[in-house]
């Protein structure tokens, strides 16, 4: 490089502002046209020494930290696309089985989506001048955390497990800005100068579409045991990233799943970029956790998607089909939070849903944020929803087959993304097609229901490793149902609630199929304890693992046989000894990410837990291998010589002598990880022929001289029956707009969300959304 080419300014963002205060009072500027390139690495790790040592305090939390004692600034300047960065060195060679990493944090993916780019599609980044110091994590998306300030106020509603493990992450979370769309790469020391690339895992973060960062998630033991390059990222949450006032998308289709369009915005930036990290752009795997699966679930079936930006797909612990996975009437909650914000409420809000948008997008972050927008129980009020463009109509009926298979042909000439050099403000995409009003995708509604195998081509060329853990939904669960559980009542009251909210048809046969399998007949009465785990394993089974193994049956269904396509089913059964929870309560959700991280190998980091045994290190070490196994050739089972490397141990011998079988919708063969690692099938079999096969059949909507009063619970406005906030009846019958029963009219209003919520759009009943919107409101 010509020394003339380095005169350069070093850039130093708004969030990467320093400690050394010879930094902060300058506008350093560095000249150096006589300099060579060494001896412009030498001037900028001095200068910067104090940053690296003391700045990861601030920006990523004790616990991370700890491993960065040692970093340092790296040897290269990186020339990506869009300008020249800097990264850190991290030695973890200290460490057993690990070597040094480069870590280049809080690079720019896309143009911050700020002022009028707010609610608009993901736009490329601007270049910039001179070097980035990547040493610091960018801001996280804007966001309303969990309350956990009272303690004893937030062990009503989550266990003490949740709480400890809430305080771990929550510091992560506290550094935001709509300037938020950054990415962080981790990269075996010297991977970008090898002509051979790694293969490469993107991971999308869970734990809410409204909140959370894929900040805390470290994957620099994952990319140094692993021999990959990886890859987080944020993206839009809530209301920045799914607000959706279109009433009518599969006539007028406009972009609305921001949050989907910034993951497919990082895709882009990776096929242009990631090579000179060392990564290779024809063998990126997708991995994601709860709602970051079910993010995935719908790249996979996206028309806006183009083939090739990713191969390899890693589902969670979620799936699309789960009925907090998709918002069914994503306008009620625009219309709640546009009056909450004093925005006025269009006329005709079929032709100038627009209006909405353009007062929102002018609304100060803070007042939006402090509306208070709640959705009904195991529902979402700001998550993806049916825009038109990147999730299309159809996801209501039978025209998902067409719909999907078409998708799986698309040309890779299809694109959402906008350069920044070329692209206007044009919304992306055309209108929608097929069938009905895109009335969700939930799991339980039957909104894919009565589909054969094939009801939906989920992206068949796509390699596909999926699993869950055993106790899915353990942390709904207040610290004293843990402790002391409760009766079959309460269960009732939990079960009910799911089913009014998840269902709209035959709610009361629906209802009592699900008690009497989750009943245990065999016992004269029934312990609150076991009431409880009834109870757990209940919604675990309707939320996560029946929607995930119906993903995963389609998915096999649509794919050639191996070894052109390959599908795995894991179910990870493993408590951790110092964990948060009681020992017997079953995996709890995300239990498994630590392990996946690698985080036992360097005695804990991030918000994950700290202390580990033996066995523990051996169990993560598994399952990386099988993690990065599958991202290098799709097959868990092809050992890499990192694996043949280690020395043999009892424990590692265990996963060594498995072989992972295929997973097929027939013979429905998963690994179960664990001590004991097995290959076992028909994973909880007859519970799910429930939700996968009954309760579909029982929602279905009958003759049509059927009264609609026969669908709902009898006294189905009492709130005494339900725990927590429902949806109103889908009819439009109910008998009171507050409820009968002995709850007071202040506590009813809030717990059925009534009054506003009849603005649902009734879509499967064919009525015209903007006089029905009109109507209820009365003029606004």
């Amino acid at each position: 490089m010509k020394s003339n080419q380095l005169a350069a300014r070093l850039v130093l963002p708004a969030h990467q502002q320093l400690n050394n205060s010879s930094l902060r009072s300058h506008n350093l500027e560095l000249h150096c046209a006589r300099m060579g390139e060494s001896q412009l690495l030498l001037l900028l790790r001095l200068l910067l020494l104090p940053t690296v040592l003391f700045g990861w305090m601030d920006s990523a939390g004790a616990s991370t930290a700890d491993i960065y004692k040692g970093a340092r600034l790296g040897h290269r300047i990186v020339q990506t696309r869009y300008g020249r960065l800097h990264g850190l060195i991290l030695p973890l060679d200290s460490f057993r089985f690990l070597r040094s990493v480069e870590v280049f944090l809080g690079v720019p993916y896309a143009t911050p989506p700020t002022k009028q780019n707010r609610f608009s599609p993901t736009r490329a980044p601007a270049p910039w001048d001179g070097i980035r110091i990547s040493d610091k994590y960018s801001p996280v998306c804007p966001q309303r955390l969990p309350n956990i300030q009272n303690e004893t106020a937030a062990l009503e509603k989550m266990p003490k497990g949740r709480l400890e493990y809430l305080k771990r992450l929550l510091p992560f979370l506290e550094n935001q800005s709509e300037d938020c769309l950054y990415l962080n790469v981790f990269s075996p020391v010297n991977a970008g100068a090898n002509e051979k690339k790694l293969p490469v895992i993107v991971f999308i973060h869970g734990e809410s579409f409204e909140w959370s960062s894929g900040n805390p998630y470290d994957g620099s033991v994952l990319a140094s045991y692993g021999e990959v390059v990886v890859v987080t990222l944020n993206y839009r949450l809530g209301i920045l990233g799914f607000l959706n006032a279109n009433p009518n998308p599969h006539a007028h289709a406009r972009v609305a799943n921001y949050g989907l369009m910034d993951q497919m915005a990082a895709l882009h930036w990776i096929q242009q970029n990631i090579q000179k990290f060392g990564g290779d752009p024809n063998s990126v795997t997708l991995a994601g956790h709860g709602t970051g699966a079910a993010c995935i679930n719908y790249l996979m079936t996206s028309p806006t998607m183009v083939r090739g930006l990713f191969h390899r797909a890693i589902l969670m612990s979620g799936s699309a089909y789960s009925s907090w996975a998709l918002v069914e009437d994503p306008v009620l909650f625009a219309i709640k939070l546009a009056k909450e914000v004093n925005c006025t409420i269009p006329d005709d809000i079929n032709r100038h849903h627009e209006q909405i948008v353009d007062c929102l997008r002018d609304v100060p972050l803070e007042d939006l944020y402090m509306a208070d927008i709640q959705a009904p129980n195991f529902l979402t009020s700001f998550g993806p929803s049916v825009d038109g463009v990147v999730i299309r109509p159809g996801h209501s009926n039978l025209d998902i087959d067409d719909l999907m298979a078409r998708n799986s042909r698309r040309s890779s000439a299809d694109s959402g993304f906008q350069s920044s050099a070329g692209g206007g403000g044009g919304q992306g995409g055309g209108a929608g097609g097929g069938g009905g009003g895109g009335s969700g995708s939930a799991f339980g509604g039957g909104y894919f229901g009565g589909g054969g195998a094939g009801a939906m081509n989920m992206g068949g060329h796509y390699d596909v490793l999926f699993g869950v853990v055993t106790g899915e939904s353990i942390w709904r669960f207040s610290a004293h149902d843990i402790q002391n559980g409760f009766e079959g009542e309460r269960r009732d009251k939990i079960i009910r609630t799911y089913v009014r909210n998840a269902y709209n048809y035959h709610l009361n046969e629906i209802f009592y199929t699900i008690v009497n399998e989750y009943t245990d007949w065999d016992r004269t009465s029934q312990h609150p304890i076991n009431t409880r785990d009834t109870a757990v394993a209940a919604l675990s089974d309707a939320q996560f693992v029946a929607p995930i193994v119906r993903a995963g049956d389609i998915l096999a269904a649509n794919s050639p046989p191996p070894p052109s396509g390959r599908c795995y089913f894991y179910v990870f059964d493993y408590q951790t000894k110092d964990g948060d929870y009681p020992q017997r309560m079953g995996t709890v959700h995300g239990e498994d990410l630590p392990y996946i991280f690698g985080a036992p190998l360097v005695d804990g980091f991030s918000h994950f837990p700290q202390n580990y045994t033996k066995s523990e290190t051996a169990l993560s070490e598994a399952v990386m291998i099988f993690w990065t196994n599958f991202a290098r050739t799709g097959n868990p089972n092809e050992h890499h010589r990192q694996d043949s490397s280690l020395p043999v141990s009892k424990e590692r011998n265990r996963f060594r002598s498995i072989t992972w079988e295929n997973y097929d919708p027939l013979h429905q063969k998963y690994l179960e990880i664990g001590m004991k690692p097995r290959i076992k099938n028909h994973f909880r079999a007859h519970q799910l022929s429930i939700w996968l096969r009954l309760i579909p059949e029982l929602h279905r909507a009958g003759m049509e001289d059927v009264i609609a009063r026969h669908n709902l619970f009898r006294n189905h406005d009492d709130m005494d029956l339900y725990e927590g906030p429902v949806k109103p009846d889908p009819f439009g019958i109910s008998t009171a707009a507050g409820a009968t029963g002995s709850s007071s009219s202040s506590s009813s209003s809030s717990r059925l969300l009534l009054v506003d919520e009849q603005l649902m759009m009734k879509k499967g009943r064919g009525l015209n959304a903007s006089a029905y919107l009109n109507g209820i409101l009365g003029g606004k």
